[in-house]
């Protein structure tokens, strides 16, 4: 992860769950110079509406659908999609773009800050386990693929600041490439009055466990959100040859928290696609329930 880019957020069996768990972490950090303070809402738990599509205009972002590269099933998939949010009371506008969108998400580096940013959060606390990320490596308790990138980012400095390196990370929000793209992104969105934008998480079915490495692909979550800075929710859409899982995912402006998990939650109660992996009952919620 990087910690100018990527957010931990929920991961949950239903929206209700993940936003009960997202009310109460999200919040102002002092700490933390990409969030502004009283910007949270004080309630989210009351964004579960059921008519939350009801009036949303939604924008479809062809760029991530209709990709060289894009599996068919999921194209068609994501189509039924389109059908149940015009049921559900959504305006579709399609298609939905944005000024320089692929150029400027091709142009904006990756940046390998991960053992930089793991080692300033590591001296905030009293007593960490560890002083750097990279001395994970001398264990053998990780996977391979997690030792493969940990050696690939222990070559990147620990003490010295992205925006010093000898071929320079800017770190957001001084990185003029994500600035212009959200702006971009706000202007188009503002333009046409659209609430969200809409495409597949992933264009491509997940990965065999064994193969996980040789066939990702695919994965559109990282291509406007966390390079714009704008915040995301991702549902179930349906099933890639009716067992595995495919997302749809909102995108929407700086802080709509609140609308998109409105438009996730009326779509997940108008479809309830979500069901519970073969092998895995569901839980009984009466010995289950951390909210009782």
């Amino acid at each position: 992860l990087n910690f100018d880019r990527d957010i931990a957020g929920p991961m949950a069996r239903t929206v209700e769950d993940g936003v009960r768990l997202f009310n109460v972490i999200a919040g102002y950090d002092p700490n933390d110079p990409l969030v502004e303070p009283n910007r949270r809402e004080e309630n989210y738990l009351e964004f579960l509406n059921v008519d939350g599509l009801t009036g949303k205009r939604l924008g479809v972002l062809r760029n991530l659908v209709d990709q060289e590269g894009a599996d068919p099933e999921i194209k068609l998939i994501f189509e039924d999609a389109l059908l149940s949010l015009a049921e559900a009371g959504a305006e579709i506008v399609d298609p939905f773009s944005i000024e320089d969108f692929r150029s400027l998400s091709d142009a904006i580096p990756f940046c390998p800050r991960f053992r930089y940013d793991a080692a300033q959060y590591l001296r905030t606390l009293s007593s960490p386990p560890i002083n750097d990320v990279s001395a994970v490596l001398e264990t053998n308790e990780i996977s391979d693929e997690a030792r493969s990138r940990l050696t690939f980012y222990s070559k990147y400095p620990m003490e010295i600041s992205p925006d010093e390196w000898e071929e320079p990370c800017i770190t957001w929000p001084n990185n003029p490439l994500r600035n212009q793209l959200l702006h971009n992104v706000v202007t188009s969105m503002d333009a046409t009055q659209i609430d969200a934008i809409i495409f597949p998480t992933w264009s491509n079915p997940p990965a065999h466990i064994d193969r996980g490495v040789e066939e990702y692909a695919g994965d559109n979550s990282q291509l406007l959100a966390p390079d714009a800075g704008l915040p995301a929710l991702t549902i179930p859409m349906g099933f890639w040859r009716e067992h595995l899982p495919a997302g749809l995912q909102f995108v929407g402006r700086p802080y709509s928290e609140g609308a998109l998990i409105e438009m996730a939650y009326s779509f997940e109660q108008a479809t309830h696609y979500r069901r519970p992996p073969a092998g895995y009952a569901e839980l009984d919620k009466r010995k289950h329930s951390l909210f009782e």
